[in-house]
């Protein structure tokens, strides 16, 4: 398997599945770090019944049930026979008369047992690799979990920027109709030209454009909320109204690689390169002879009556020996494939690796610059409040037109819708960040 370069990374996520590190604190759910009441509860009702789980669990008992049969079949094989069978020999065939030309009853029960002598470790192998695809089966089922508490959690956040911005987006239309309302009792005095009434009608119609736009996205991201909660459209409706009041914990300077070792999915597929590795080792050892020990007792008789007796006791037993001789090319290709598999499971695991660090680094990083972007809205829309505050004062003062009000007015409403829309993406940054990093760990400490 190729070693990344990364060292500290390669160790972190060589280590059993679920340890965890010593400096971290992790919280038993990670959109609790957000203290949202309705998020949890939706996130909570979404993972109750969703099919995606059903089916991870339905795969989870499968592999459970797959690791019971590999070690049941390394260990000894039992098998019952009984058969009753009516009979005639021929006169001219291998037994002369009185027997030949008689029919006959054949009663037969026999207990047949058998076991390989596991000398070169198949059997140790292939149970190996059903308990490494049993703990990858564990691995997606949690990833599952987690990717459906993350849709749910960045759904909700989405929903929440659209509802917010939908409010801001009526307000300002009700400001531009305020002016438009305004410029044309100035046009029907003669005191303006038709232009700037015309403007007027532009910007009520891209308001218009922008409100319908709004609305619809926030009723085709509530349908989709229901989706995802495992309710109907018809129960859409019924969802409240999402906010953006959710808790943002504050980042650490940097944040450690080894925390990928607890994504499910790479801890899935490191599984699944353990199991590809048990398995090429299985096959191998079909190259070296392999002896089973095999035991027969049974009865015997032509006479069911007889059945039971002494004299109808059958038994047999022995060694089979298997000499894979003439069947090297079948064997080497078996092989082959098998390494085959295991080669591309180890490509998707070290590609697995790339991508995860690839997708926390870019969370990070769009989180780290979603909040200095917020920080200089936060700044403008102080200052562009001071700007609506004085525009006020000195139009309750007469020294300015109830235009520069309204504009100002109108430049608040703008800004907030951009401080609204950096606050949800900042919140739907860490969602992906949560995700990217395997779900379960805290931004609320910071890591030394």
């Amino acid at each position: 398997m190729q070693t990344p370069d990364t060292t500290t990374t390669l160790a972190a996520l060589a280590r059993a599945p679920g340890q965890r590190m010593d400096s971290l604190r992790l919280p038993e759910h990670w959109w609790l770090s957000f203290e949202s009441a309705e998020l949890n509860e939706l996130i909570e009702t979404a993972l109750k019944d969703a099919p995606d789980l059903v089916a991870a669990q339905a795969r989870l008992r499968a592999a459970e049930q797959a690791v019971r049969l590999t070690r049941l079949d390394a260990q000894v094989h039992y098998e019952t026979d009984a058969s009753s069978s009516r009979e005639h020999l021929s006169k001219n065939g291998l037994f002369p008369p009185p027997m030949g030309g008689s029919t006959f009853t054949l009663t037969e029960i026999t207990q047949n047992l058998s076991y390989t002598l596991d000398w070169w470790g198949k059997n140790r192998a292939l149970v190996h690799a059903a308990g490494n695809e049993l703990q990858a089966a564990r691995d997606e089922a949690e990833a599952v979990h987690q990717s459906l508490a993350a849709a749910v959690a960045d759904t909700y956040f989405a929903w929440a920027d659209v509802e917010a911005r939908l409010t801001a987006s009526r307000a300002l239309e009700q400001i531009h109709r305020k002016e438009r309302d305004l410029l044309k009792s100035r046009f029907d005095l003669g005191l303006d030209s038709a232009l700037p009434l015309i403007d007027a009608r532009k910007n009520l119609d891209m308001d218009a454009d922008r409100t319908h736009g709004l609305a619809y996205l926030g009723r085709s991201l509530r349908y989709q909320m229901s989706a995802l909660i495992g309710a109907d459209p018809d129960h859409a409706a019924d969802l409240p109204t999402p906010d953006l009041k959710a808790t943002l914990a504050p980042l650490p300077s940097s944040l450690p690689l080894d925390w990928l070792a607890r994504r499910p999915d790479v801890a899935a597929l490191h599984s699944r390169v353990d199991a590809a590795s048990d398995r090429s080792d299985a096959t191998r050892a079909d190259f070296y002879p392999n002896l089973d020990l095999r035991l027969m007792v049974g009865l015997e008789t032509l006479d069911l009556g007889k059945l039971l007796q002494a004299g109808s006791l059958t038994a047999s037993i022995g060694p089979a020996l298997h000499l894979p001789i003439f069947n090297g090319r079948t064997l080497r290709a078996q092989l082959a494939m098998r390494e085959a598999d295991y080669a591309a499971t180890v490509a998707a695991y070290n590609r697995s690796i790339l991508e995860a660090a690839r997708q926390a680094a870019d969370a990070y990083a769009l989180v780290t610059s979603l909040e200095q972007r917020s920080q200089a809205l936060q700044q403008a829309l102080q200052e562009t409040e001071q700007t609506r505050a004085l525009a006020a004062q000195r139009h309750r003062l007469g020294l300015a037109s109830p235009f520069d009000a309204l504009e100002a007015d109108s430049a608040v409403l703008d800004q907030r819708m951009n401080d609204i829309a950096i606050r949800a993406a900042r919140l739907r940054a860490r969602v992906a960040l949560f995700k990217a990093l395997g779900g379960d760990a805290t931004l609320k400490d910071s890591i030394p």
